[in-house]
């Protein structure tokens, strides 16, 4: 009896369903049974299978369920910050319970890489002075090669505006945070300024000057080259390799250091990718173990040049990678092609993407070698880096170098063991410089929208890049002697960090200067002090720190002179303010870094020169003031 009532409930139960599909297909009576009569007298059982009517969702159950899913997502986020769902899918009940165990990554929340909403972009942008960004003209064409047609000096470039050549409109975009941008604002205060400018007479370039202004840029190959040859082993080049991993792999570990010099001992390779990394390695060593008159890095920039084509750019070998790296990252920048850097390390983003290194590689995956791993977190993070480095002053988007897709995890140590070697003094700067790019590119982007924010985004921005530096490890932050490597990354890193936080107020303090009658908030008075706050706390820590070497000297250089720029528009701005005597000690302070740095930079005679008229131009338009308000 039992199993009857059983019965007949399930042929309720199946009978509520109407008919099945295949009786539905083909238009037939169905018992409504499982199975039935008709599938079970063709044999087509397995095809015997109800449709479930979907029950109507009401509102409010909608609603419930949306809340529920909401709060097992932020469930999810605590217990998994560094992860995404489809990573944990595949992994098992004690796959998870390790992840739990595992440190959390400390990145604030707050970076996200949104921009401002469309309202407040509207609202600023309707005061957004045409003064703070430049515009090529339509018909303009920028050329970085045309040192050797036009008078320019060998040091100037479209970006730092050396060539105090105002008169002409940019040949190529720049942004807010460009130093030009600065001069412009300058002149637009004291037009005189121009007139005087002009008046002084520019210093002959030297015979140093004229060498490097004729170095080569992608140079052609003959069809007819010679055979590719290996790389022996000399003590030169163990020399520069030696130099490498000591002053530039301790900023950009890009490199296997074990792996590069085993095949460089070996001297066998003789393809074109190793040849044009070694010589890469070769040209950018030579720049930092040497004086800035010493100009053997160009014969081996032109060695490697051979062996980079235009095909290079469509290869998957991760050394032509590293190559170009070096070259758009470290090499066209210190010869002031920074267009030309900034298109390189644009292409060979995209060539790592296409390389699949914006991606961590699934868990599961059975041939993942931790060592090769590391290599692609390290290449595709250095990229990241350089490309923010390299356009920090551009004023220029970032064009999605960091989002939502990009899921790769930061470097890690592969064994305890490797905490004293030489790599793990460049991975851990490393991964306090993704976390400072990351916050680099949030301003970048918001910069290039508009670089007037309001205060509360402003305010916002500047407080990441503060809980950033607060939170530094011991070692990034301390000024107690330490080893040349560490030094040498810890003061860059500084100095970045106050570079990046006078950019961020130096728009208001641009725009005040250029519209006279415009009033002045609480905000904005205290947006100008941080702004020249950052630049005197630049000042002071590359007086302090600053080493007699050219990756110092270079980077060193290039802050002072961004520097130079708010005490520069300050005192024509604001000729009789109390501050005037701080700010042209200020000046007279980079001026003197500039003539002890002159050995040791490519620009810093340029550059104390262009900061020494502007100076002595200001002081003229004083002496003027004063002379008519007298009589």
């Amino acid at each position: 009896d039992g199993n009857r009532s059983q019965d007949t409930a399930g042929s309720r139960a199946a009978k509520s369903l109407h008919a099945c599909l295949e009786c539905q297909r083909r238009k037939i009576r169905c018992d409504g049974k499982q199975p039935c009569n008709r599938c079970q007298s063709s044999r087509s059982r397995r095809r015997c299978v109800y449709e479930q009517h979907r029950q109507r969702l009401v509102p409010s159950r909608k609603h419930e369920l949306s809340r529920s899913l909401e709060e097992c997502r932020s469930v999810l986020r605590r217990l998994y910050p560094n992860h995404e769902v489809p990573q944990l899918l595949a992994l098992s009940r004690q796959e998870l319970r390790d992840l739990l165990d595992q440190p959390v990554q400390q990145e604030p929340a707050e970076i996200s890489p949104t921009p401002p909403s469309p309202s407040d972009l509207e609202q600023q942008q309707q005061q957004h002075p045409k003064e703070l960004e430049q515009m090529p003209a339509q018909n303009s064409q920028w050329d970085e090669e045309r040192r050797d047609k036009d008078p320019l000096p060998a040091e100037a470039d479209d970006v730092n505006a050396l060539s105090l050549n105002m008169d002409k409109q940019a040949a190529s975009y720049l942004g807010a945070s460009s130093v030009k941008v600065a001069l412009t604002v300058m002149l637009q205060i004291q037009p005189q300024l121009q007139v005087l400018l002009a008046a002084q007479s520019s210093p002959d370039a030297s015979s140093d000057d004229n060498a490097r202004s004729s170095v080569p840029l992608f140079r052609a190959v003959s069809k007819a080259s010679k055979a590719q040859s290996p790389i022996p082993w000399t003590y030169k080049g163990q020399a520069l390799v030696d130099a490498y991993f000591k002053r530039v792999h301790v900023l950009t570990p890009i490199l296997d250091e074990a792996s590069f010099r085993k095949h460089y001992n070996e001297g066998r390779r003789c393809d074109a990718p190793w040849l044009s990394l070694v010589n890469m390695v070769f040209a950018t060593s030579s720049i930092m173990s040497t004086p800035s008159s010493n100009l053997s890095h160009i014969k081996y920039y032109n060695q490697a040049i051979e062996h980079i084509h235009l095909s290079a750019f469509g290869s998957s070998n991760i050394e032509t990678i590293h190559a170009l790296a070096l070259l758009g990252g470290y090499y066209l920048h210190y010869i002031n092609r920074p267009n030309m850097a900034n298109a390189i390390i644009g292409a060979i983003l995209r060539m790592a993407t296409a390389l699949g290194l914006h991606r961590e590689p699934p868990p599961e995956e059975p041939q993942s070698d931790p060592a090769v791993i590391e290599s692609r977190r390290r290449t595709w993070w250095t990229l990241f880096c350089l490309d923010t480095w390299g356009t920090t002053t551009l004023g220029r988007p970032s064009f999605g170098r960091w989002g939502p897709a990009i899921n790769i995890q930061p470097p890690k140590l592969v064994t305890d063991q490797e905490h004293d070697s030489a790599q793990y003094a460049g991975i851990m700067p490393l991964l306090e410089n993704i976390k400072f790019c990351k916050i680099a590119t949030k301003i970048q982007d918001m910069l290039a929208v508009t670089p007037l924010l309001n205060a509360e985004d402003r305010n916002h921005l500047d407080s990441l890049l503060v809980d950033w530096f607060n939170n530094l490890p011991w070692l990034l932050r301390s000024t107690e002697p330490c080893v040349e490597p560490l030094h040498l990354s810890r003061c860059i890193m500084i100095w970045r960090y106050w570079n990046l936080r006078m950019l961020l107020y130096r728009p208001v303090l641009l725009t005040l200067a250029s519209k006279a009658k415009m009033p002045i908030s609480e905000h904005d008075i205290a947006a100008v002090e941080i702004c020249q706050g950052a630049a005197r706390e630049t000042v002071d820590s590359i007086s302090k720190g600053w080493m007699r070497q050219q990756m110092s000297g270079w980077n060193a250089v290039w802050f002072l002179y961004q520097a130079a720029m708010i005490p520069l528009v300050s005192i024509l701005w604001q000729p009789e303010n109390p501050s005037v005597a701080q700010w042209r000690a200020q000046i007279e302070t980079i001026l003197e870094l500039f003539t002890a740095m002159k050995d040791w930079s490519l620009t810093a005679r340029r550059s104390r020169d262009v900061v020494s008229r502007l100076l002595e131009a200001s002081a003229q338009i004083s002496n003027a003031r004063q002379a008519s308000a007298s009589h």
